[in-house]
């Protein structure tokens, strides 16, 4: 919302937070919960809210589950694509009373991976030496082996990453049980429990220069498998070898993701008397993270190299397989785990009545308990716990908010058909960052029937993530290819990644709309609003290309060309290595890279959220055609410690336009719609290059099958996404591995074709 990322967007379920997801972050994961379950969902887009949290940046997005359900609903939904298929059903049973009711809902999804070499776009512009059979180079001079011998200066390339998957191989179980009650006197008491179980496997190529990718890059300096490539044609002296093991462990390796979500909750609301109402809720939450990335032991293929009992060129004698699986015996693994525990109290109703209406109140507080914890170990399986990282935070709020109606019904006059101010304010204090107020007002004005104006102002506070201390989990030393463009052999670059000791983001907010539902066009409908973000500190990635832009001194900070021995041990120390020690004084790195979480830059946003449609119903059906998008104007990015500001708009990182049109028709049994998708061009920051602007059209179709006596309101469904099965725009990225597409803003499932079958009993 407002391009301000997943972590700024404020994700609640009836009102109550969820635990936070991943080991690196902890925003908390929407798809936990059962589509089927969702009746609806609200939308606060202005920033934060009194109500639910300052720390809602962005906006808030709160899911409201169903509760009042008499019967039994099925659903089952199969999906084809090119080399990808989904499949999806659920059940949900429920009972109402005359005070009370029970909701109990069961689904199930899965689909299927789809690989890059399934897709012809999907591939690295330019390709690697780490390739098999191996490339070696004596002296300065680079040999491409064969099994007809070795040719100089012709080195053997391949693209390293075809074989990763593009999307992973998901199965997931989602559930959800749900009760209220009535006890008389006004006095309700509801509890509800949600549980999500989700499996990712995804395949990822043996390549690159780090541990967990597998590429082999080693000096060799003797035994059997050195004798036979000097036979070859290669002189004799220290190789440097660049080997991918492939032909050894095969093309590719899997990767897995295991998570489990949980989240339950009680509450009991009451009539307190005089239009007051009040509830108390309590909330918990924990999600649990579990993610093997498989690799090969570096450090033992070094060692069977040296010893002569490990052939790294690829050519001549085969490896023994046991000492292959052993070498395939090597994996990293992450641990998570994240909690949410939460108290809160509220109490609403009316103070008195002014000539517009009755002026509203709600005070409330709430407690809060956070709790983060993470481990990973590197090496072969069953290895023990390595590194730590955990965090915990505790925070109470108070709010209020006053609705004061101005016009209304009632007191209506020229120019003022209704005119109301809310006025809101909360208090938040953390017990490791402190505390924060914050404001928020809002006004709505009606000064003609059909016509609402409406304005409002915030601010909002965020406080770190716990997962972005200094001791986070994914806080590490890579090994990477070089990035300066040095020729020597072996040159490599080193980046220091995961989290750093971070500050408060903090955001001021306001906008300006208008809905109009003009009285002489019934159906039609026009809303517009513009917001303006006004993002400090905002914590992420430093927003470079170490190749693209090698000499913007706006980055100097975060990078050391040309380190000493005592400029690698300091930024270095400390810091978990992937698999290699630092610094190699006999190869120091060309340059240190500090692409750590940071409070980056400031960042200022504006732009307009808008909404056109019109609806109508005629003795030939009922017909909506309308169109809704985003237009940003402006995204400057001022970073932290200097005095340029950049625009970033028509970028990536914000695509200046993107809309979605639609045109429906309903007439009895039979209901269709087509959806056309549109995303504005916009530059690649990486090589300047234009990305082309993407268009795409999805199609549904309904039939309601005349089996009333059986099922009642039986549905069949047609949905097809990507209709003329465009490919996404051409985009490239080697230091995010989009290789031929924007994984951001485009898709490379291409049309999937999905039938449906639903029915209520």
């Amino acid at each position: 919302m407002g391009n301000g990322g997943g972590g700024l967007t404020l994700v609640l379920v009836d009102g109550l937070r969820l635990p936070g997801a991943g080991i690196n972050q902890t925003a908390p994961d929407p798809s936990a919960i059962p589509p089927s379950a969702i009746e609806r969902v609200e939308v606060v887009a202005d920033g934060a809210s009194s109500i639910y949290g300052s720390d809602a940046v962005a906006g808030v997005v709160n899911f409201i589950l169903r509760k009042n359900v008499d019967g039994v609903e099925t659903a089952g939904r199969v999906g084809f694509g090119d080399g990808y298929r989904t499949y999806n059903g659920s059940i949900l049973a429920g009972k109402k009373w005359d005070t009370g009711s029970i909701l109990a809902d069961y689904e199930y999804s899965q689909n299927t991976s789809v690989n890059g070499t399934e897709r012809d776009y999907f591939g690295m512009r330019t390709l690697s030496t780490l390739c098999s059979p191996a490339n070696v180079t004596v002296n300065g001079v680079i040999y491409g082996l064969s099994a007809t011998g070795a040719r100089a200066g012709v080195p053997n390339q391949c693209d390293i990453n075809k074989a990763n998957d593009l999307y992973p191989e998901q199965h997931r179980h989602q559930g959800l049980v749900s009760i209220r009650q009535e006890l008389g006197s006004g006095i309700e008491v509801h509890a509800r429990t949600l549980y999500s179980a989700r499996e990712l496997r995804s395949r990822q190529a043996i390549s690159g220069g780090n541990v967990a990718s597998g590429g082999l890059n080693l000096t060799v300096t003797g035994g059997p498998f050195y004798n036979a490539v000097v036979a070859s044609g290669v002189p004799a002296g220290p190789q440097q070898v660049t080997y991918n093991p492939s032909n050894d462990l095969g093309a590719s390796v899997k990767n897995q993701i295991s998570t489990r979500t949980w989240s339950t909750n009680a509450g009991i609301g009451a009539d307190l008397g005089g239009g007051w109402r009040g509830a108390i809720d309590l909330n918990y939450g924990r999600e649990r993270d579990d993610i093997t990335q498989r690799g090969i032991d570096q450090a033992l293929v070094t060692s069977l190299v040296n010893a002569g009992t490990y052939n790294p060129y690829g050519i001549g004698t085969a490896n023994d397989r046991a000492l292959v699986q052993r070498v395939g015996n090597y994996r990293t693994r992450y641990f998570g785990q994240q909690e949410v525990k939460e108290a809160i109290a509220k109490v609403d109703g009316s103070l008195f009545s002014l000539p517009g209406g009755a002026v509203k109140a709600a005070v409330g507080g709430s407690l809060r308990e956070e709790r983060f914890y993470a481990n990973t170990d590197t090496g072969p399986d069953g290895g023990a716990i390595q590194t730590e990282a955990l965090g915990k935070r505790k925070s109470y709020s108070a709010y209020g908010e006053l609705f004061v109606p101005i016009f209304g019904e009632t007191n209506a006059t020229t120019a003022f058909q209704a005119l109301d101010v809310s006025l809101s304010a909360r208090y938040d204090h953390y017990n490791d960052v402190g505390g924060t107020t914050n404001p928020k007002i809002g006004v709505n004005w009606t000064p003609v029937r059909g016509l609402v104006l409406h304005g409002s102002y915030g601010t909002s506070f965020h406080a770190p993530s716990l997962a972005d201390a200094g001791t986070a989990i994914d806080t590490r030393v890579i090994r990477f290819a070089d990035f300066t463009g040095s020729t020597a052999p072996g040159a490599y670059s080193i980046i220091l990644a995961g989290g750093n000791r971070l500050e408060p983001e903090t955001a001021t907010t306001w906008s300006l709309g208008a809905d109009f539902k003009p009285v002489f066009l019934p159906g039609f409908k026009l809303t517009a609003t513009y917001f303006n973000i006004d993002y400090k500190n905002v914590i992420t990635f430093p927003g470079f290309n170490p190749v693209s832009e090698p000499n913007n001194p706006l980055y100097d900070r975060y990078r050391t060309y040309g380190p000493s021995v005592a400029q690698v041990l300091a930024a270095t120390s400390g810091i978990r290595h992937d698999g290699l020690s630092y610094p190699d004084v006999a190869a120091l790195p060309t340059a240190i890279y500090d692409l750590r979480r940071q409070n980056f830059a400031r960042q200022k946003i504006d732009g307009l959220d808008f909404d056109v449609g019109y609806a109508r119903s005629t003795s030939a059906g009922d017909f909506n055609v309308g169109a809704s998008g985003t237009w940003l104007w402006g995204f400057d990015q001022q970073i932290n410690g200097s005095d340029v500001v950049t625009s970033r708009l028509r970028t990536g990182y914000a695509i200046n336009f993107k809309a979605r049109g639609r045109v429906a028709y309903a007439n009895g049994p039979v209901d269709g719609a087509i959806f056309v998708n549109y995303i504005n061009k916009y530059r690649n920051v990486v090589d300047n290059s234009r990305v082309k602007a993407n268009t795409t059209v999805d199609l549904h179709l309904g039939l309601k099958l005349p089996l009333g006596n059986i099922v009642e309101d039986p549905q069949i469904t047609v949905d097809v996404t990507n209709l003329f099965d465009k490919d996404p725009p051409f985009y490239y990225d080697a230091s995010t591995s989009a290789y031929g597409f924007d994984p951001a803003n485009a898709s490379a499932l291409g049309r999937i074709v999905s039938v449906g079958l639903r029915g209520r009993f």
